[in-house]
């Protein structure tokens, strides 16, 4: 069944149209997480639960 629907399929370009987005996207984001400018980010997102937690200690939760 999966040979009758794919020996029909009159475009070849959909599949690597669709893997070339994926790629240029993957990389892009790899390239976005891994720069150096985002390293304060990170850093202040990490101490996130720890910041949280203290916070409600102060409060007296």
């Amino acid at each position: 069944m999966k040979q009758e629907a794919l020996s029909t399929f009159d475009m070849p370009w959909l599949p690597i149209t669709g893997l070339i987005i994926f790629v240029v996207c993957f990389a892009a984001y790899t390239y976005w997480t891994y720069k150096k400018d985002n390293k304060g980010m990170y850093d202040q997102a990490s101490m996130i639960p720890l910041e949280d937690g203290v916070t409600e200690m102060r409060r007296g939760h």
